[in-house]
């Protein structure tokens, strides 16, 4: 399951995420990083960095396979970590586990405390958030086992980011980290398809929507007011879901994303294969 890009995005847009996942009860607020240990060039899944410097720094590592060496690797790095900065602060060490059996099991290590190391699994964590209206609403799907509860419960999921007092267009990051989500976890859906599922509001009511479905309908005028307003609605239509799929992978693949007008002079077959160049280069990652 290739869910790194949507966790690192979705614990860039919210630190505080992974502290309620996990229940680890620290003061913040935290900044969550990607850095690098130079004497081994291992990168960590992520790094917690207190803001006002004063509690634990928090590492994390996203298991998604079977590694028996995976807590000797990653107290190694963490000493390394402390040793070339110098620091002394506690740590934490959290290792979320995509499935439970990839747990090997008794950690070699027994951290002393303030110090503390915590493994868990991340379906059981998702279950124990009751609430919709968080950012962690965004690995919801990760936790469905039945494809047809799907259409109900985008709606719940999408009425939790609705709910929340956020900006539109932070609300807009997680509805397309929802979508990435979604895509993971049901890989017979196309992107188009979930997009489809997931726009409550139809896009002829968007503003884009708006925008694209005029420059088709005076296009079309040209031919004839009526024939041209229903090619201009349906062409507008089709581009909008296809920049919308570009620019959401374009995030995922952490690319500077095209603008809006940019995609709106290619006409639909150069964003079909733009589409198709992208969703290649995602498919090519690996956790």
């Amino acid at each position: 399951m290739k869910t790194d890009g949507l966790f690192y995005e979705l614990f860039r847009f919210s630190p505080e995420s992974m502290l309620e996942l996990v229940q680890l009860d620290v003061s913040g607020p935290y900044r969550f990083e990607s850095i690098t240990v130079k004497s081994t060039e291992k990168r960590f899944d992520g790094y917690f960095k207190n803001v006002g410097d004063k509690g634990p720094d928090i590492f994390l590592e996203i298991q998604g396979y079977r590694d028996h060496n995976i807590y000797w690797r990653l107290f190694r790095e963490i000493c390394a970590f402390h040793e070339q900065r110098k620091d002394h602060r506690p740590f934490v060490a959290v290792v979320l586990f995509i499935d439970a059996r990839l747990d090997p099991g008794n950690p070699p290590l027994d951290p002393a405390p303030p110090n503390q190391l915590i493994r868990r699994n991340l379906i059981e964590c998702l279950k124990s958030i009751q609430a919709d209206a968080t950012p962690l609403v965004v690995l919801k799907p990760l936790t469905l086992e039945n494809k047809a509860d799907l259409p109900e419960a985008v709606g719940q999921w999408k009425a939790g980011i609705d709910a929340m007092a956020l900006p539109e267009d932070r609300k807009k990051i997680l509805t397309e980290l929802l979508e990435y989500a979604i895509l993971q976890r049901f890989k017979t859906f196309t992107l188009e398809e979930i997009s489809k599922m997931i726009q409550l509001t139809p896009l002829e009511e968007t503003v884009a929507g708006k925008q694209l479905i005029d420059l088709g309908m005076e296009r079309g005028m040209e031919k004839g007011m009526q024939k041209g307003m229903e090619k201009g609605m349906q062409k507008g239509m089709e581009k909008g879901q296809l920049i919308g799929q570009i620019q959401l992978i374009q995030r995922l693949l952490k690319r500077p994303q095209t603008p809006n007008e940019s995609l709106a002079l290619l006409d639909v077959e150069e964003l079909e294969t733009m589409l198709a160049n992208l969703e290649a280069d995602l498919g090519r990652l690996e956790l």
